[in-house]
């Protein structure tokens, strides 16, 4: 009678398997990142309204003709500018370089580092002729 009433447990019971010992064919793969946390340096040899970037970079976040970067203000307030993207082999990873007046005439410093990601125009823009 006790091996009766095992049996039936035993189909009752259920393992579970913590995920961080799951198989690898199992976990979601990761997307890659959609904007990263770079830093802005002023440089006098940039055009204004463009900025360059590692061609590297680019491709990772997949951005092709403008950025958007953002920088946090004191307070709630975010400031965000948008720029048409160059790539350039010169320019580290970790760095976009833009036009230094155009940056000291917006109040960033060098060096600051901001949000950067492509930029996505509005689509009632895109739209229209």
């Amino acid at each position: 009678m006790s091996d009766q009433r095992e049996g039936g447990d035993a189909e009752k019971r259920k393992l579970l398997i913590p995920s961080f010992l799951t198989a690898d064919v199992f976990k979601k793969e990761r997307k890659a990142p959609m904007e990263r946390r770079l830093r802005l340096r002023r440089r006098g040899d940039v055009d204004e309204g463009r900025a360059l970037m590692n061609p590297n970079t680019m491709k990772e976040l997949n951005i092709t003709m403008e950025i958007e970067a953002v920088l946090v203000g004191g307070g709630a307030r975010e400031r965000r500018y948008v720029f048409k993207v160059v790539a350039k082999d010169d320019v580290p990873p970790g760095e976009v370089w833009c036009n230094e007046e155009e940056l000291r005439r917006n109040g960033i410093a060098d060096n600051s580092i901001a949000t950067i990601r492509a930029h996505k125009r509005e689509q009632s823009d895109q739209g229209n002729p």
